[in-house]
């Protein structure tokens, strides 16, 4: 895996985190594939392009004040792909509640640009879904 990879995904999280859209789509390819298909929470979807990108992230600001993703792991699964473990801290926009929720992200990266993004409940689940794709 390029270093570089890991650097792009960071880039994306530390825009989201500022809430710099112009700085998430800089980092995502035209066609991306945002899936939070496997979510257990209120966002669960699957959006493509970057017009879907930018819906997610309209409904994130609808529904929270502050949402940060960080990661605290990488993990190197294949020249295209990596796992980040990451936790996320938020307030909700109306109830003001604080919530920390920890989670794994399956990460495709071609040409300095995320491909895909699918966001898994655990580590294991990420890891197997890394096993079971294709490498390119």
């Amino acid at each position: 895996m390029a270093a570089g990879n890991a650097a792009v995904v960071e880039r994306f999280e530390d825009s989201w985190t500022r809430r710099d859209l112009a700085g998430v789509l800089a980092c995502a390819d035209a066609a991306i594939v945002f899936d939070w298909s496997e979510s257990r929470g209120p966002f669960v979807g699957r959006y493509e392009g970057h017009e879907g990108l930018t819906q997610f992230w309209m409904e994130m600001l609808d529904a929270w004040e502050h949402f940060s993703p960080r990661m605290t792991e990488v993990i190197e699964c294949g020249p295209e792909q990596l796992i980040t473990l990451d936790v996320v801290r938020a307030r909700g926009r109306g109830s003001g509640i604080d919530m920390e929720a920890r989670g794994a992200m399956l990460w495709t990266v071609k040409g300095g640009k995320i491909a895909r993004a699918k966001m898994f409940q655990t580590k294991d689940e990420a890891l197997a879904a890394c096993s079971a794709e294709p490498k390119s």
